[in-house]
């Protein structure tokens, strides 16, 4: 039956790697027996697994007491000075944290330390028109125009997607804002999850535009947007509601002419005279009648 020579050498190196694990564990146990506990000293070693650039907290730290010759040169003995710090990377547990393992947020090289939780970083274009005349720096907050084509209306529209946005960092990812030079080729905001896609549609669909906020107003209005009719003052007129119908009073009917009066008349006669005629008017007829 043939055989793996590399199967062969691989077995091999487990072996042996077994086997100097072994021997380093016993050498390590045999000098912890060898010190009397009395003797050992004092050491900082992590209680669980700090990520790296995260931000040391006193749950996640611990003392411990070991042989002096196992404790590193540069590892910290005292927990005072380590809150506050951020880990420079991974730390294991139960192992020695050095000074060197440590360093403040300033140190920082990674933006990512300066995105407040639950939001996003996304950069947009900057120029001196887009950006406010490149005066907007790191902590500044803005807010985010769009002008694009409006498919429903089928006309071009300007409205304020993003209010109150906050700037992590300028240009090349220039996170101080002490610096005199502001936002020339880009600007990094931090935003809501949802709103990096509003802001990249918005991008791919028109131009933005970034317009500066006094940093003590907060106020987030409501806009539904401009066009280019608003703009050129042409307005739909309003007509005013009309008013309700009125009941027309009811008509008084004529009444219908009756008969014409009859009006008699008499002759004046002297008396003991006979009436010889008498005329019968009828409206403006008149006839005479004989008794």
């Amino acid at each position: 039956m043939a055989t793996n020579p590399v199967g062969t050498k691989v077995l091999f190196a487990g072996v042996a790697l077994g086997l100097v694990t072994t021997a380093l564990l016993y050498i390590y146990l045999r000098k912890i027996n060898e010190h009397p506990r009395a003797h050992w000293q004092r050491v900082v070693v992590a209680q669980t697994q700090i990520p790296t650039h995260a931000k040391i907290t006193p749950a996640m730290v611990t003392i411990t007491t070991m042989p002096p010759e196992l404790i590193v040169p540069d590892a910290l003995r005292e927990v005072k000075g380590i809150e506050g710090k951020v880990a420079r990377h991974a730390i294991q547990p139960h192992e020695q944290i050095l000074k060197s393992d440590l360093m403040t947020e300033n140190e920082i090289p990674s933006l990512a330390q300066h995105v407040p939780e639950g939001k996003r970083a996304i950069a947009i274009a900057a120029n001196e028109v887009t950006a406010v005349g490149s005066v907007i720096k790191p902590g500044d907050r803005v807010d985010i125009l769009a002008t694009y084509r409006d498919p429903t209306a089928k006309e071009e529209t300007t409205q304020m997607i993003l209010q109150n946005v906050p700037v992590l960092a300028v240009n090349r990812g220039q996170t101080d804002p002490a610096t005199a030079e502001g936002a020339k080729t880009s600007m990094t905001l931090a935003v809501a999850p949802e709103e990096t896609e509003r802001l990249t549609a918005a991008d791919r669909a028109g131009v933005l535009r970034v317009s500066l906020r006094s940093p003590t107003d907060t106020t987030v209005i409501k806009s539904p947007g401009v066009t280019v009719k608003d703009i050129s003052g042409i307005q739909v007129r309003v007509e005013p509601p009309s008013p309700p119908p009125t009941t027309p009073a009811p008509l008084t009917p004529t009444p219908k002419p009756g008969p014409m009066p009859v009006i008699i008349t008499t002759t004046n006669v002297p008396e003991k005279e006979t009436v010889k005629e008498i005329t019968i008017f009828r409206g403006i007829d008149a006839r005479p009648v004989r008794p």
